[in-house]
């Protein structure tokens, strides 16, 4: 059986630091990481391009699905979401960006570095699966 994303903000998946600094070993400059990071179950990765990716099921008793992720340094964020109504909050439980009452959506803001969610919901009383994919770019 699968467990299902954090139903609620203190039980969000923890995606950890997904824009974090490190040391050019050639260079000593800074430079952006994805790290991916403690995943619960779920299906959830992390690509070469800097792409998290989410795939997890929403609807019937589950109508709300979040997850939690920090960043070091200023970010573009862009949040392509499929089936789903999606936003990204800031600590303080403010909507940074959202898609409104839309289920399919591409969205994009800069983020300053601080924790931050993903909640995704739904309005519908049949299970199914959404997905959804954050790319970070350094500003």
């Amino acid at each position: 059986m699968q467990t299902d994303m954090g139903n609620n903000r203190s039980r969000a998946w923890n995606m950890g630091t997904l824009a974090k600094k490190r040391k050019n070993s050639k260079t000593g400059e800074s430079v952006d990481i994805l790290t991916g990071a403690d995943w619960n179950e779920g299906t959830a990765t992390k690509n070469s391009t800097e792409v998290s990716s989410i795939t997890e099921t929403i609807g019937g008793d589950d109508i709300t699905d979040w997850a939690r992720f920090k960043v070091n340094v200023p970010v573009q964020a862009s949040l392509m979401t499929h089936d789903a109504i999606a936003g990204i909050l800031n600590s303080s439980n403010r909507v940074v960006v959202s898609s409104g009452d839309g289920y399919s959506s591409e969205l994009s803001t800069i983020l300053e570095p601080g924790v931050y969610f993903l909640q995704f919901s739904t309005e519908s009383s049949i299970p199914y699966t959404f997905t959804s994919q954050l790319t970070l770019t350094k500003v």
